[in-house]
């Protein structure tokens, strides 16, 4: 069905126009008690309209930010109950067409894949002149990023997360290659196989490339922690309930590769993503095991549960060795971090004064919010070892901090930030934009600051 989406904040002879009867549409309108700030919407049948068309009045005053406009596009998305084909036409002359599209998009995610009765999903289309490729493809990572954090971990499990990409990446310019355990034992990553040692299933490291001749070349590393029971160190029972999403750098990181191919940019980016399960074994790292890295830094284990930084740390120091322009990171890290910024912020570090000004300033128009925490340096004495270069955590205080000061021990000098996604990469309600679950949080923020290399 077509359904044309008007989007308004005061009536004018141009809206007028589009309906046969002023008076009678004036009259729907008073008894649906619709005013034009954001949010109230009004569909008009196509009896009321000239060219007999359907018509969704949508006010918007008092919307004037880009998280505002998606946060529109998501509850008018929400309130379709039929497949339509959109068309939007703008009447304030100064919406935000883009991001009201990709609200109205983004609201459409649902993962059934486990539910026998699962009920079916509309169909929302929007016009092609009416919206850019690149959100399309954008709202296609993110999907694909929550889909991926809300399988059961019993089904992700290193070789299925591996088959998942090559076929998420199948029809892009990129270049994947898959390590296994006995390249990484040859290789020195002892983070990425102390993590992994406590499972049966094997630890993996996928690499993916594109466009390796570009001048600007970016590192882009992902945790992939595809359970995290906590190893020996063992969560609680509750704690480990939502433990299937301590992947979602992982997905996340490969939605950004996949986004930035599907442009074309003229910019290389490559992707490191260590793949572990951390479980309690006879064969698991014990709390005081010491764990020698890629670059045979040492670091104490004294909490199997803060292992995250611990395959992060391997996969930093190997991208190092090429010597790219920039090496992010982004990691479901820190419980410490939503502590600091709450559940919808993520934590940004960063080594470069200029790196942070560049990530802020391609995401000032994003719904997506960060805030930038110290890497402050006083507190590496609390990450101190008396039997290695450091021990994998500082203690309850600072504890984002800590462990991204660790990490930062493992870039050799490159320009680096860190995203700890703690918070906001997990969905713990329902809303228009995120579903309960995973978010995909940060792709769309990866991707800006990528482009702005451009």
């Amino acid at each position: 069905m077509k359904l044309n989406i008007l989007i308004i904040n005061k009536f004018s002879e141009e809206f007028f126009n589009l309906f046969n009867d002023k008076e009678q549409l004036e009259d729907l309108i008073e008894i649906n008690s619709f005013t034009f700030e954001k949010s109230n919407t009004l569909f008009v049948p196509k009896s009321y309209s000239s060219d007999n068309q359907h018509y969704l009045l949508v006010g918007s005053q008092s919307c004037d930010s880009a998280s505002q406009w998606v946060k529109l596009g998501a509850i008018v998305g929400k309130s379709l109950l039929k497949d339509y084909v959109i068309d939007i036409t703008d009447l304030t002359e100064h919406a935000d067409i883009e991001n009201f599209v990709f609200g109205l998009l983004i609201s459409q995610y649902s993962f059934n894949h486990y539910k026998s009765d699962a009920i079916e999903h509309i169909s929302i289309s929007i016009n092609e002149n009416k919206y850019s490729k690149e959100v399309k493809d954008m709202i296609s990572a993110i999907f694909w990023a929550r889909d991926m954090v809300n399988h059961p971990s019993l089904t992700k499990s290193p070789t299925f997360f591996v088959n998942e990409v090559i076929d998420f990446i199948k029809d892009t310019e990129i270049q994947l290659t898959s390590y296994d355990q006995k390249w990484l034992k040859d290789n020195n990553f002892g983070g990425i196989l102390g993590v992994g040692s406590g499972s049966d299933r094997e630890p993996k490291l996928l690499i993916g490339e594109y466009n390796k001749n570009a001048e600007i070349q970016i590192a882009v590393i992902g945790k992939g922690v595809l359970f995290d029971s906590g190893g020996l160190s063992l969560k609680s029972p509750s704690g480990m309930e939502t433990m299937k999403s301590d992947m979602a750098g992982a997905a996340t990181a490969w939605g950004v590769i996949k986004l930035v191919a599907e442009q074309k940019l003229n910019i290389g980016v490559k992707v490191y993503t260590p793949l572990v399960e951390n479980m309690p074994s006879g064969s698991a790292i014990r709390p005081g095991d010491v764990l020698t890295l890629r670059n045979n830094k040492t670091i104490e284990v004294l909490n199997t549960d803060a292992e995250g930084r611990l395959i992060m740390a391997d996969a930093l120091a190997y991208a190092s060795e090429f010597k790219p322009t920039v090496i992010c990171d982004i990691a479901t890290l820190t419980g410490s971090a939503y502590v600091a910024l709450g559940l919808d912020i993520g934590a940004f570090f960063t080594n470069s004064k200029d790196i942070s000004k560049k990530f802020f300033e391609s995401n000032n128009n994003s719904y997506e919010k960060f805030h930038e925490l110290p890497l402050f340096d006083d507190y590496k004495k609390l990450i101190k070892s008396d039997i290695a270069d450091m021990q994998n955590t500082g203690g309850r205080f600072g504890g984002a901090i800590t462990a991204a000061l660790l990490l930062e021990e493992f870039v050799d000098n490159t320009d680096w930030f860190h995203l700890d996604i703690a918070g906001p990469g997990r969905s713990r309600d329902i809303d228009p934009i995120y579903s309960k679950g995973g978010t995909g949080f940060g792709l769309k923020g990866m991707y800006n600051f990528i482009k702005s290399y451009l």
